[in-house]
């Protein structure tokens, strides 16, 4: 299981900018300095399924793609 800091939530370069979907990641916790675990991945590697202290959340790939780390 791979585990990761969080350095910064943004759009990959090849997509356009959603501040909505930034923000939601926000919302769920997710915030620079914060160190995630990958757990799994479900529903054809669609799905991501991270753990951050006690929490687990599934975020899409899309979302996934939005945390940008160090090992």
């Amino acid at each position: 299981m791979n585990k990761f800091v969080i350095t910064k939530i943004e759009m990959p370069a090849n997509k356009s900018n959603n501040l909505e979907l930034i923000q939601r990641l926000y919302d769920f916790g997710f915030c620079p300095g914060l160190e995630v675990q990958v757990i799994g991945r479900v529903s054809f590697n669609s799905v991501i399924i991270v753990q951050y202290d006690t929490t687990r959340i599934a975020l899409n790939e899309e979302e996934f793609s939005c945390l940008h780390g160090r090992s």
